[in-house]
């Protein structure tokens, strides 16, 4: 059962008597009012995924509900504090419910949209008032996440930037290539302008002083080795023996294999590719024609993962020293790439909205071709994830997955087959998870949840409950009480 779903003040007490709070699920006393705390929780949830607050539940005594609590009072209360307290108001979904003879409130926080955010306590200010959920319960905003979210106001100008490069870095087929393709399909805009005209309406030239340079986004498309201007423009890829990166045998490698895959975009999505499918298992699949020779991941679904990463990332100042990362475990591919959701996108509408961060990157890859290959790189129509969930299905393969942060965004394909997901009681994928925290844990070390959340690739509610397993098991114990922001969690001896 998942928090955000439709869940009655029951459910939700169940919940956090099994598995506690959660990274979308915080219970508040609120015996003597509304708690200080209340409203960086709110901020919270409305800058990450949403979540809901039960108030009038004593975590102290097991998460039971509190006796005399006012609860139509504090739900008037709490109402007013969303819509007076804190920026942009926030509108919750507010409701009292009878439970175990008393009375509890239930707010759900929706996620705002990303150009709406950060959601900051008014009283402390934007810069001192805007929260996040992480392990340790809610904290303020980094630099770096604040821009992130204040960049998504407006539409950012990262990718028109000039760059140190200068014109003579560009490839010269590559440009050559370019602008025969836009005249020939807008011979009214661009046939009879010079080649000069032409770069500079397509953001690939920009001034700079007196001259003309490239842009980052013509540096990254169209440069000969962009990785000379901006060495962390690149795409890294790994190939891990265990489930998680240090997992694998004592004696063994750590990885399988490793490569720094560099050059403009184009080269790279293709290499990345060609670096996944060499170190892709092949499965002899039997289907209406005879046997087929199948990748472990489709090769469609992996180009548009690396697509994706690379033209919606951040190349913002924070984060343009940062790679796009493409990790190969024995049972899934994750690409993470630097910079959240953009835009009025919120995680339930990934694949239904689109949005750009990088416009004028995006523009021009939809018009600069494959390696080798008559297509285009992308085709700047919001399509890429529609079509990574049609290839995956075609494959009998399970959705891919999206898992964002403010300033992470990961994508995550799996081997295992669509079917595996409905399969009760007690699947692989659970044991499989089970088996990697024993091997996490057996380290000799002390982990916070969240760091084992991460380490799985599934929530912190999630981790909870296989942690909950190996503690009543005996093989696991917690260091401190639930709510101590001290709990770690360690193998017994």
């Amino acid at each position: 059962m998942h928090e955000q779903a439709a869940v009655t003040a029951e459910e939700l007490l169940t919940l956090l008597r099994h598995r506690g709070e959660t990274a979308t699920l915080e219970a508040k006393s609120a015996a003597g009012g509304l708690p200080k705390s209340l409203l960086p929780t709110l901020s919270a949830f409305a800058n990450g995924q949403g979540g809901r607050a039960v108030l009038g539940v004593d975590e102290a005594r097991g998460f039971t509900v509190v006796t005399g609590f006012d609860a139509p009072r504090t739900a008037r209360l709490l109402d007013e504090a969303a819509t007076t307290e804190l920026s942009p108001p926030l509108r919750l979904d507010i409701a009292v419910e009878d439970v175990d003879g008393g009375q509890v409130v239930v707010a759900r926080v929706h996620e705002l949209p990303a150009d709406a955010k950060p959601c900051f306590v008014v009283s402390r200010g934007e810069r001192a008032g805007s929260y996040t959920r992480s392990h340790e319960g809610d904290r303020v905003l980094t630099d770096y996440e604040a821009q992130a979210l204040r960049d998504n106001r407006g539409q950012p100008r990262y990718d028109a930037a000039p760059t140190e490069a200068d014109v003579s870095d560009l490839d010269e087929d590559a440009v050559a290539a370019l602008l025969r393709r836009v005249r020939r399909r807008q011979p009214r805009i661009f046939r009879e302008a010079s080649d000069e005209r032409v770069l500079r309406q397509l953001n690939v030239l920009v001034p700079a002083g007196d001259r003309l340079v490239p842009s980052l986004a013509g540096l990254l498309t169209l440069g000969s080795y962009p990785q000379q201007f901006h060495p962390q423009a690149h795409v890294s890829f790994v190939n891990v023996p265990g489930a998680v990166k240090g997992a694998g045998p004592a004696d063994g490698p750590r990885f399988l294999d490793s490569q720094t895959l560099t050059g403009p975009l184009p080269t790279m999505v293709e290499d990345t590719v060609a670096a996944v499918l060499r170190n892709s298992p092949v499965a002899a699949r039997i289907d209406g024609v005879g046997r087929a020779d199948r990748f472990a991941y489709p090769p469609d679904a992996v180009r548009e993962a690396v697509v994706n990463a690379l033209m919606h990332r951040d190349y913002g100042p924070h984060s343009l020293g940062t790679q796009v990362q493409v990790e190969m475990y024995p049972d899934r591919l994750d690409v993470v790439s630097p910079g959240g959701l953009f835009g009025p996108v919120t995680s339930d509408e990934l694949g239904e909205v689109s949005s750009s961060r990088n416009s004028r990157l995006a523009l021009l890859l939809a018009d600069v071709v494959l390696p080798g290959t008559d297509r285009v790189v992308c085709e700047n129509r919001g399509s890429g994830i529609g079509v990574m969930r049609a290839v995956m299905a075609r494959d009998g393969l399970r959705a891919p997955e999206f898992t964002v942060s403010l300033t992470r965004f990961r994508t995550t394909l799996r081997r295992e087959p669509a079917a595996a997901t409905t399969s009760p009681p007690v699947h692989r994928g659970q044991a499989r998870r089970v088996d990697v925290l024993r091997e996490l844990l057996s380290d000799g070390r002390e982990h916070h949840a969240g760091e084992l959340a991460e380490a799985l690739g599934v929530g912190r509610a999630m981790t909870n409950r296989y942690l909950n397993e190996l503690i009543a098991a005996g093989e696991v114990e917690a260091t401190a009480p639930p709510r101590d922001r001290r709990r770690r969690y360690r193998r017994t001896t």
